[in-house]
């Protein structure tokens, strides 16, 4: 494949090393993208992406050396490149969401799907299945979705509030929709969410359709 047909490549946004920098630092990834920072100056550092934050009025960023475990620190002001040496896992920050990274784990199937989240009381998902082809981003991400929500509802219903709140729930509308952010809406006797399922969806997903769901009960 050749370099311009690279997904990540067609998507990527522009972004300012400072804007690049700060995202990535709010991943809390287990394995930090790996950088080549470029300094005024001339100078250059290499290493994994440790911190960015503020002392004495500056922003600084911090490095760690994978092999030694050696920091170096800079001024914030002072970065004038950013090279990211592993973009594939951070593909949905540095595309803007428009290209999901890639699923962990088997592949699911449609049908697969349909028989791990059939509708019940406690979770009554109604999938418009007529919107999703077969594709292995659009059901992959709908796994992701139906598993969030399944955890999100569990998390709402943790106190008798909640599971009382959450009893007046019918239905729970789940749709493809091509360019809309994850939301949630009021819907005829319940919820309706609503999602790009070829594009990245939030990384924190359980936590945002939790609080999505908690604002309308």
């Amino acid at each position: 494949m050749s370099w311009l047909d690279d997904p990540l490549v067609k998507a990527a946004v522009p972004l300012a090393p400072e804007t690049v920098l700060r995202t990535l630092a709010g991943v809390g990834s287990d394995a930090p993208p790996l950088l080549t920072v470029r300094l005024t100056g001339g100078h250059v550092l290499d290493g994994g992406l440790a911190a960015v934050g503020t002392d004495r009025g500056s922003d600084v960023l911090v490095l760690s050396d994978p092999e030694t475990g050696r920091l170096q620190y800079a001024l914030m002001s002072s970065v004038v490149a950013v090279e990211v040496r592993d973009p594939g896992p951070f593909r949905d920050l540095l595309t803007g969401g428009r290209v999901p990274v890639p699923q962990a784990g088997e592949p699911v199937s449609r049908l697969a799907l349909q028989r791990e989240f059939p509708p019940t009381g406690e979770l009554p998902v109604d999938v418009d299945w007529a919107t999703l082809d077969n594709s292995g981003v659009m059901i992959g991400n709908l796994a992701s979705l139906l598993r969030g929500l399944r955890d999100a509802v569990a998390a709402v219903c943790a106190d008798d509030m909640g599971q009382r709140a959450w009893a007046q729930v019918r239905t729970l509308r789940v749709e493809h929709q091509a360019g809309s952010p994850l939301s949630v809406a009021s819907a005829p006797g319940g919820m309706a969410v609503q999602a790009d399922l070829t594009a990245a969806l939030p990384r924190s997903l359980e936590d945002e359709l939790a609080r999505k769901i908690s604002t309308l009960l």
